[in-house]
């Protein structure tokens, strides 16, 4: 009986067309949430945000170039071996999306917040982030995940608990301390290690909708409304 019971999808189409739709679903209704949280946005605003986020990820704006290391080729030709040496190029680049857009944002929110909570907990969030951000070769800046907007969100709560500020600033102080400390944390204060990722394009916050910047913000914010 078992040989005549399969799936109607084979599993790859049915992860293509079903779940991977609901995911993106939920992440967008998510995110338009959050927005209106922190912003007061009505939903229409927000999810055209998340919609110039998106598309704003597709662009990287070239800001400067510099000497990458050099690179060693090989060939073999008629039983001789030549080596070619050449040094490689790096461009450094801000990625619409993944930086400017939450950068702006974040910067946005800072003159309505208490700025004393608001630099103490964005001075942890930076130092926290810088220490475990790691360059890595083809890849970029890699930081653990969930590390950042657990920081972010608890350090945002428990300053504003001690100088006796009132709760409701803690989802936009999670979110701007939390977008701007990844951005000078694993991005800015690495920029002297960026030989190490390799030559070719390095964008701030290239990976778009999904980079660390913008996750960060996100993220926050969801782990303080846990404390409120």
């Amino acid at each position: 009986m078992r040989d005549y019971v399969f799936p109607p999808l084979l599993l790859p189409f049915f992860l293509l067309l079903i779940v991977l739709p609901f995911f993106a679903f939920v992440f967008v209704f998510a995110t338009s949430n959050i927005f209106q949280i922190v912003f007061g946005l009505s939903y229409d605003e927000a999810v055209t945000v998340f919609a110039l986020i998106v598309i704003g990820s597709l662009i990287n704006i070239p800001i400067y170039e510099k000497e990458g290391r050099i690179v060693e080729k090989r060939y073999r030709f008629f039983g001789f071996i030549y080596t070619i040496r050449e040094r490689r190029k790096i461009t450094v680049a801000v990625n619409i999306g993944g930086c400017v857009i939450p950068a702006v944002l974040a910067l946005r929110l800072v003159p309505s917040l208490p700025l004393d909570a608001w630099l103490l907990s964005f001075a942890v969030c930076t130092a926290v982030i810088y220490r475990f951000a790691m360059p890595i070769e083809g890849l970029g800046i890699a930081v653990p995940t969930f590390l950042p907007p657990l920081i972010a969100a608890a350090s945002s709560y428990l300053f504003l608990l001690f100088f006796g500020y009132p709760l409701y600033f803690l989802p936009q102080m999670a979110f701007s301390a939390g977008v701007l400390s990844a951005l000078f944390g694993a991005d800015i204060l690495h920029l002297k290690d960026i030989e190490r990722i390799g030559s070719g394009v390095v964008s701030i916050g290239g990976a778009g909708t999904f980079d660390g910047i913008f996750l960060t913000g996100i993220f926050a914010v969801a782990f303080s409304l846990f404390f409120i």
